[in-house]
């Protein structure tokens, strides 16, 4: 019984869903102008989470440049870090940032993107079909 309560799910506390994704991201930290290119770990209408090398200080604005390879489709947003923790022994860290004031749009876009992520995953859509 003990060990269950120690690992005991922890209620969901995004606003968004999020997804596994591997996408192409580029961002600079304002008002440094080094830009530095990673893959993000997952994406949802609300923000990203990726690991980088360089440590990047909470509340930091970010101008970051997403790419969906599969559709070519790439857009630029402003992004605040909400939370960073170093990941022992890698030299890297683990981001997440939220995006600031993105178009509607790109919201519609993102919204679509994980709708389908979610309908393949259950089965629902033929992948082909995205």
């Amino acid at each position: 019984m003990e060990e269950r309560r120690r690992f005991a799910r922890i209620p969901e506390r995004r606003r968004y869903t999020r997804i596994p994704e591997s996408l192409q991201i580029s961002y600079e930290v304002i008002p440094i102008k080094t830009i530095n290119d990673h893959i993000i770990k997952d994406i949802s209408q609300g923000g990203i989470r990726f690991v980088t090398n360089v440590f990047v200080p909470k509340d930091s604005k970010l101008k970051i440049r997403i790419t969906f390879p599969r559709t070519l489709f790439s857009f630029e947003a402003l992004a605040k870090c909400m939370w960073i923790r170093e990941i022992p022994y890698s030299g890297e860290f683990e981001i997440g940032v939220e995006f600031l004031d993105i178009p509607t749009e790109i919201v519609g876009y993102l919204t679509d993107h994980i709708k389908k992520f979610l309908n393949i995953k259950e089965g629902n859509l033929d992948e082909k079909n995205t």
